[in-house]
């Protein structure tokens, strides 16, 4: 544009990017190194991944089993005698009817040491009564005469109404203490049958106790047997709870170390695929003249719009690192930083620029969202117009 020559009415320009060489070395060993990951053999993890039964639970298991019906027995016989008591039938008990009673039983002995002791007597004492009245008789010299007769007739007619008299008596006291007796000795049957028969009722009462305190001691026992079982579960459980973090550890560990060059590859392709891939645009428009800011970055011409280009595409903020604000450019207002770009060496320099995110807030018409990246088109006209005259 110097002599004096009027200025083109348009101009084209053209973008061409292109790799630098270190990037396209990288590039190819990044290639490399995916080529022999991807040809690499399945590794299978060797190891256990889920712990199985602690000790304890095991332990446990067997407790658990040999308890298995071991108290059955106990509910055998409690069930035995429940069973018996709700069968059960008290002693029927009823009074003895007097006249039921043989008299005669209580009575003989009494005939036999009393009565027959007294008529004994009262015989002996007729005989001496007649002997006397013979003897007086011979002794009158009338023996065998009418008068003994009458006499001894007397006599002996006196000692059977005596005797009748006195058996009489004897039988009705008999027959009064037998009637005691047998009386007393129903009294004291019923009062046994009364006695037994609420014996047998306590009797009942006590079984049916013992049944239930058989059966609650078999569930006692139970019950024990469960919470000993379920204790040696719960420390089993956590044993086996740390043995199968450990296990995990151990396959995160092996995931680790396998996934550890896949990880540095991801690494060095994240570093580098912000980098455009030779691509060039042709652009025809009106002639403007160069920008005084991309001036002051050293660049001119097409060499300033290639570098614009590739400038936008490391623009977003959140892919820069040690980032120290450098001041405020002249132009557009905007400020300035000097950073890296993450995983760059602390050895590389500092590139000094704007943000995407302050020169999306002044133009946004000229930033754009490509690939989660924030860019910046530092071609489009008010960008341009504002870098030259911010």
């Amino acid at each position: 544009m110097g002599g004096g020559s009027p200025a083109p009415s348009s101009q084209t320009i053209t973008n061409r990017t292109e790799l630098p060489p270190w990037l396209e070395d990288i590039t190819k060993e990044n290639l490399a190194r995916a080529d022999a990951l991807s040809n690499r053999p399945y590794q299978a993890y060797p190891g256990q991944l889920t712990a199985g039964f602690s000790p304890e639970q095991e332990a446990a298991f067997q407790f658990a089993q040999a308890g298995v019906g071991a108290t059955q027995p106990m509910y055998n016989q409690a069930y035995g005698v429940t069973s018996g008591v709700a069968n059960y039938t008290p002693q029927q008990v009823q009074a003895q009817n007097f006249l039921q009673g043989d008299v005669s039983g209580y009575m003989n002995p009494y005939v036999q040491n009393v009565e027959q002791a007294a008529l004994s007597r009262l015989e002996g004492a007729t005989k001496q009564a007649v002997n006397r009245i013979g003897d007086q008789a011979a002794a009158a010299r009338a023996f065998g005469g009418s008068r003994q007769g009458i006499a001894e007739g007397v006599a002996l007619g006196e000692a059977a109404r005596s005797a009748g008299e006195l058996s009489a008596n004897l039988r009705s006291q008999a027959f009064q203490q037998a009637a005691q007796q047998m009386q007393a000795d129903q009294n004291r049957a019923l009062q046994a049958s009364l006695a037994n028969q609420q014996a047998g009722l306590s009797g009942a009462g006590l079984n049916l106790q013992g049944g239930a305190g058989l059966a609650n001691i078999a569930g006692q026992y139970q019950q024990a047997r469960g919470l000993d079982a379920a204790t040696l579960e719960n420390v089993g459980r956590a044993r086996q709870a740390m043995a199968q973090q450990q296990l995990d550890e151990a396959y995160a560990r092996f995931m680790e170390e396998k996934n550890y060059p896949v990880e540095n590859l991801n690494l060095r392709l994240a570093a580098t695929s912000a980098t455009p891939y030779g691509t060039t645009q042709t652009q025809t428009r009106p002639y403007t003249a160069p920008n005084s800011f991309l001036t002051g970055l050293g660049t001119l011409g097409s060499a300033a719009s290639g570098i614009a280009s590739l400038f936008s595409l490391f623009s977003d903020e959140r892919a820069k690192t040690d980032i120290q604000k450098v001041g405020k450019d002249p132009e557009s207002g905007l400020d300035m930083y000097a950073y890296r770009y993450k995983g760059d060496p602390k050895s590389y320099p500092k590139v000094v620029g704007p943000m995407a995110q302050d020169i999306e807030k002044k133009y946004p018409e000229a930033v754009r969202e490509i690939g989660g990246k924030k860019t910046v088109n530092l071609g489009f006209g008010p960008m341009r117009k504002a870098f030259k005259n911010g």
